[in-house]
């Protein structure tokens, strides 16, 4: 009887054993299953995450070209208004207005003396910056062909001695029609900054010209840019009567 008992007892311990070695092979199939499940939803996680910070950096980057388009659309808009209200025969470019007065207007073939024409000209051109210029300095810039000098040689040295005197003619009747002298700056650029080739006659005539810019004033704004149609000289100091002219021998 003792030993049916012991050895009821000893299938009874193998049977909690067993059991409990089900119950354990069981637990830890369920954590396993468990862990895989949570380092699938981290990746998915991480997926999202990175995804989310690619779509708001992809919003912050459109937001910054959105503003940029904004302030360009802005400064087009303003410099459309500038343009429409500019005077009849005026160009403007980045901020740089500017018009062209030909040669045979203003002067004789190889001279610096302003003719009647040319005053009356100069005139208009100077009622029409104080009216819509005033706050800007004015450049003069003398220009020519690429012909050389001869009726008149013995009054000049070269084309850019001719343009520089030019524009100084004309720099003084602006004087005279109430410009201030301190805003007005006369230079030349002789035959080295053309509107078009100097090949036929009526290209030769458009480069004999004397053209004035309105130029913002240093300390009062900084330009935008500068003209890029032909023929227009890039706002850097010009030529003063008494600058890059070579001495006479």
């Amino acid at each position: 009887m003792t030993r049916v008992r012991s050895l009821v007892l000893g299938m009874g311990m193998l049977a909690i054993i067993a059991l409990a070695g089900g119950c354990s092979n069981a637990k830890d199939m369920q954590i396993e299953s468990l862990q895989g499940q949570v380092n699938e939803l981290e990746k998915g996680n991480y997926r999202l995450q990175t995804r989310l910070a690619a779509a708001m950096s992809e919003r912050d980057e459109a937001n910054r070209w959105a503003d940029q388009l904004q302030r360009e659309l802005a400064d087009a808009r303003q410099e459309l208004a500038e343009v429409e209200r500019l005077p009849a025969g005026w160009q403007q470019e980045g901020g740089v207005a500017w018009t062209d007065i030909a040669d045979d207007i203003l002067f004789d073939s190889g001279k610096a003396t302003l003719k009647s024409a040319g005053r009356a000209r100069i005139e208009q051109v100077a009622q029409q910056i104080q009216a819509n210029f005033g706050d800007r300095d004015v450049w003069v810039i003398g220009h020519t062909d690429s012909d050389p000098i001869l009726k008149t040689k013995h009054l000049w040295k070269d084309n850019l001695d001719l343009s520089v005197n030019r524009a100084t003619a004309v720099a003084r009747e602006l004087y005279n029609f109430g410009l201030d002298p301190k805003h007005v700056i006369p230079g030349g650029q002789g035959e080295f900054n053309p509107k078009s080739p100097n090949d036929t006659k009526a290209s030769k005539a458009q480069n004999r010209r004397v053209q004035i810019m309105a130029v913002a004033r240093r300390g009062e704004g900084a330009l935008s840019a500068s003209p890029t149609s032909p023929g227009t000289p890039q706002p850097e100091e010009p030529l003063t009567p008494t600058e890059g002219v070579p001495p006479e021998k």
